[in-house]
């Protein structure tokens, strides 16, 4: 893997955490269809990268691949338990909190840790990094898991296409009528204390 393909990858997921973290219309398609997309990805990055060599270098390589694999998923279950699932405008939304940053920058310095390792063990670093689309789009899935149960779980709707902007839209009025609402309700005091003085 490239500078310019590591860079790519570290923009989209600073993009996805911004974006769940400020939250979002749940839709089936978002959720699952971006995790598919990198896992095939991957998946022929690693086809591409993966010469073989001996016997032993062909079972740690593949070994190091599993490892991955099982950390990734259950790094993405994890972190599916502590995505907020609330209901807006009749459907599914959904948001990061504090604690799934927290546990987003934990997998990534397991990640870390783990392509060291793999590199002092040995492993074929080429293959090791052109797993790294592989990885995260297994952590999505795993996240997409359970996020999607516990939607299913509400018995409300997921959100439909194109609901995000009407969203934003919505919460924008919300937010507007809350700060009305505030400022008539300290503005009334004054007008009391005015009126008592005034007798």
């Amino acid at each position: 893997m490239n500078l310019t393909t590591a860079l790519l990858i570290a923009v989209a997921v600073l993009y996805l955490l911004i974006r769940r973290f400020t939250g979002e219309p749940l839709e089936a398609r978002r959720l699952v269809l971006p995790p598919v997309l990198l896992v095939a990805w991957g998946g022929y990055a690693v086809s591409q990268a993966f010469t073989g060599g001996t016997l032993p270098h062909a079972v740690l390589d593949g070994a190091v691949l599993g490892a991955g694999a099982v950390l990734a998923v259950a790094g993405g279950l994890a972190r599916g338990l502590t995505v907020r699932v609330f209901v807006r405008n009749g459907h599914l939304w959904y948001r990061y909190t504090a604690l799934t940053v927290v546990v987003w920058v934990v997998l990534i310095g397991v990640r870390f840790a783990q392509d060291a390792a793999a590199r002092g063990l040995g492993a074929d670093a080429a293959v090791v990094a052109a797993a790294l689309p592989f990885v995260l789009g297994l952590s999505l899935l795993g996240e997409a898991a359970v996020v999607g149960r516990r939607a299913i779980a509400t018995g409300v709707p997921f959100a439909p296409r194109e609901s995000r902007r009407d969203g934003r839209r919505e919460s924008r009025r919300e937010d507007r009528r809350e700060s009305r609402h505030e400022s008539h309700r300290e503005s009334r005091p004054e007008a009391q204390h005015s009126d008592l003085g005034s007798r």
